[in-house]
């Protein structure tokens, strides 16, 4: 495969941080937000209760009305049945702790090196300046390990296999033994109920391949929190919350599935091997449901899901529709702009994210945005609907909008206009007098 770099933000590089390091500091801002630690042991054993958990360490008994599980691959709830995984595909890591030579200089500081080969690919993280983390991912079943060499054998082989990878690892030692860590995906078939969440990796783990894991981690935990909040604060609403929950982990581990896609194609068309082709075949079938029609031309046919919902990335890939681009040329050739709400147009109340609690909001929902929409480019469609009928002249709704709420660019505002016609949210007509 051709060599390809991606930089950071102005193009600065950046160090693997320290997971002992990146614990201490999560755990002071926690306590910094009132959080009471309590660190005396592992948990060895969790009950439900009818009126909450039990929760027991080696020490201490402990009762809690939720329970989030967020011990990643341990699950310790999530491995009571929740646990769910692609058949067919299986992931190994073999990682070693490499150090350069005192007298030659370290390759590539401050970089990621990432690099496939036909049975596996091979992954190189920086922990300093000298040295660096580097782990070949393998498939046992179909990568041929040679077992008889033994874990650091098998390392070495297989980096051997990395040949850009391994020339640059020449001028160094291993430090310290090869460790052997399972890797594959997995997801679940809940990620909770009332009471009970699986927040990160204890839900689901995606492909190391694709980078985002600690994003994905990250934004399950702050959704996770807010659903907490909410079935705290409001029993009635407990279930919705825990559902929209349920709904978003799933969509997440898909949509990252799908995002894997062009990394497979890639790494296929360059090594026709089955560790390729499997994993290909079973991403493609795992993210079929989640494809989107690019929003901009050379945009990724997926995009990330961030903190946004599937609808508002839907509404967003939508404004990429020949509709939407059909109103926006009809809007700007016209003198003056005639809106009304659509009558095929719909509000209905979903749960959604609002504020720092889970509540039913309006979406609005057409024929050719079913899964309904709130905002796209952060402008409020429901409030450009609202505000639309009144003028005639496109800067008056514009200042209109913006007069009632946050402001939005203009170029955003126009966009969202268009999809809001587009969409059907809103009928235009060319004659007021006509009907």
């Amino acid at each position: 495969m051709p060599r390809r770099a991606e930089r950071f933000g102005a193009a600065e590089r950046g160090f693997h941080a320290d997971r002992s390091t990146l614990e201490a500091a999560f755990l002071g801002v926690a306590r910094d937000a009132g959080v009471r630690l309590r660190t005396d042991g592992p948990v060895i054993r969790t009950s439900a209760e009818p009126d909450g958990w039990r929760v027991g360490t080696a020490t201490a008994r402990y009762r809690a009305r939720w329970v989030l599980d967020a011990s990643g691959r341990a699950g310790v709830l999530a491995r009571r049945g929740y646990r769910s995984r692609e058949r067919g595909i299986a992931t190994l890591a073999l990682v070693g702790r490499w150090t350069a030579d005192p007298d030659r200089p370290a390759p590539d500081p401050g970089c990621t090196l990432i690099e496939s080969y036909s049975d596996g690919w091979a992954w190189s993280v920086p922990t300093s300046r000298r040295t660096r983390c580097v782990t070949a991912m393998v498939d046992p079943r179909r990568t041929g390990l040679r077992r008889e060499l033994g874990l650091e054998g098998m390392w070495r082989t297989e980096l051997a296999k990395a040949a850009r990878l391994g020339q640059r690892l020449a001028g160094g030692r291993l430090a310290g033994p090869v460790r052997a860590c399972p890797a594959s995906l997995y997801g679940s078939t809940s990620h909770g109920r009332p009471g009970m969440l699986l927040v990160g990796d204890a839900g689901s783990f995606i492909d190391p391949l694709s980078s985002y894991g600690v994003k994905k981690a990250l934004a399950s935990a702050w959704l996770a929190a807010i659903v907490t909040h909410t079935g705290l604060e409001d029993d009635a609403m407990a279930m919705a919350a825990c559902e929209l929950y349920d709904d978003r982990e799933r969509e997440v581990y898909r949509t990252y599935r799908a995002l894997s896609i062009p990394f497979f194609e890639q790494a296929a068309a360059a090594d026709d091997r089955p560790f390729w082709q499997v994993r290909l075949a079973a991403a493609r079938k795992a993210g079929a449901d989640i494809a989107e029609t690019a929003a901009t031309p050379g945009a990724p046919a997926v995009t990330e899901p961030g903190d946004r919902s599937l609808a508002e990335r839907r509404a967003e890939a939508f404004l990429g529709s020949a509709e939407a681009g059909a109103a926006y040329e009809t809007i700007r050739s016209l003198p003056s702009v005639h809106l009304r709400p659509s009558p095929a147009l719909e509000a209905v109340r979903r749960p959604a994210v609002v504020d720092d609690r889970i509540a039913l909001d309006r979406y609005l929902v057409s024929d050719r945005l079913p899964a309904g929409a709130r905002y796209v480019r952060n402008v409020d469609l429901r409030r450009l609907v609202d505000v639309a009928p009144a003028s005639d002249q496109v800067p008056d709704i514009y200042e209109a909008y913006n007069r009632l709420g946050a402001p939005a660019p203009l170029p955003d505002f126009l966009a969202a206009l268009a999809l809001a016609v587009g969409a059907g949210f809103l009928d235009l007509r060319d004659d007021p007098a006509k009907s």
